[in-house]
């Protein structure tokens, strides 16, 4: 070679063959796959703690449902408790009453107690439970004052004719003793869109057909229901001649009243039927001076029951109507229920 002559490139590096890296992968993937799998444990886990949780909360809502006291005057050490009974009276009104009654009468501190009611009234069995929570605050000796709002009326004048004093506002509208049943024949109905009900019962209680919704009712039908109004009906007139007693002494005047009519304040002020025309605070002070406190020193509170957020999901839940559609048992519950008579203490 001539020295003259220049040196040649050096030769490249010999290729690298590409190497893949199983060891790194396969961890990664490990990692991956270990990760996924507990947060899907944990998911599992707090979904069950959750549900766990939920339960207990309801169940505790249930047994221990809790009573608050709304500040309606500051006062003294003394206390008079308000007890609302407001709209349409169903069973949950009446365990709600039931539960302020509880707390009145653990409560040495209330001496008195004003029965609120802002009502139509409502169904038969509730609104005797009710009256059965005043009766038991009458039976410890506690004055127990009723005011009434725009309406105390059938349901409504059940539960507080026994308590020891009865005012209402000048505009309220009360009476309407008497019971009420209503249902829903689909006979009609299902005849024009060609369905045929069958109903099947025991050859040994022809009686379970009673008011059978899917076809007329006969005179027996009627009869039967009519009997059990007349019975509600006697139970109520015997509420009131026992609760007015001071007021009416004729109980043919009782039966006179207890028509179903429903009367204005001054009707029923006039008749007996109340024993005043006043607002909420004419009440409370008329149950100061049935338990001997000075006019106008209690603290006045209204008792609410404080409801839990998961309660009033399942509240809602039961009584979202589309939901009952969603499945044949959902609405074989919605037409039963339609087409059962309840027998109501209701004012119409």
């Amino acid at each position: 070679m001539d020295a003259h002559q220049p040196a040649p490139p050096p030769a490249p590096p010999p290729a690298t063959p590409a190497t893949t890296h199983l060891g790194r992968a396969a961890g990664g993937l490990a990692r991956a796959i270990g990760f996924a799998a507990g947060m899907l444990v944990l998911g599992i886990v707090f979904t069950i703690g959750l549900g766990v949780g939920a339960a207990t909360m309801f169940a505790g809502s249930l047994v221990d449902s809790a009573v608050i006291g709304e500040l309606y005057r500051d006062g003294d050490g003394d206390t008079i408790a308000i007890i609302p009974i407001e709209g349409v009276i169903d069973e949950y009104q009446a365990w709600s009453v039931r539960l302020f009654v509880d707390n009145v009468l653990s409560d040495s501190a209330i001496k008195a107690v004003v029965l609120r009611v802002d009502s139509p009234g409502g169904g038969v069995s509730a609104s005797d439970r009710i009256w059965y929570q005043v009766r038991r605050l009458r039976n410890e000796r506690l004055p127990v004052v009723s005011s009434y709002g725009g309406v105390a009326a059938s349901g409504g004048y059940y539960v507080s004719c026994a308590t020891d004093h009865i005012l209402a506002e000048p505009t309220c509208i009360t009476g309407s003793i008497g019971v009420i049943a209503q249902t829903f024949i689909f006979k009609d109905l299902l005849d024009k869109v060609g369905i045929e009900p069958v109903t099947l019962i025991s050859s040994a209680s022809p009686a379970k057909d009673l008011g059978n919704p899917f076809r007329a009712w006969t005179d027996e039908d009627r009869d039967k229901y009519r009997d059990m109004l007349d019975a509600a009906y006697d139970i109520f007139n015997q509420r009131v001649r026992e609760g007015r007693s001071r007021a009416i002494s004729d109980p043919e005047r009782i039966d006179e009243l207890a028509d179903g009519s429903v009367y204005t304040a001054a009707q029923a002020l006039s008749s007996g039927l109340i024993d005043g025309i006043g607002y909420l605070d004419d009440a409370i002070a008329h149950a100061e001076k049935l338990a001997g406190l000075a006019p106008g020193a209690a603290s006045v509170i209204v008792l609410r029951q404080q409801t839990s957020l998961f309660e009033s999901l399942l509240m809602s839940a039961r009584t979202d109507v589309r939901s009952q559609l969603r499945s044949a048992d959902g609405i074989r519950s919605l037409v039963n229920e339609l087409a059962a008579p309840r027998l109501m203490y209701l004012m119409r």
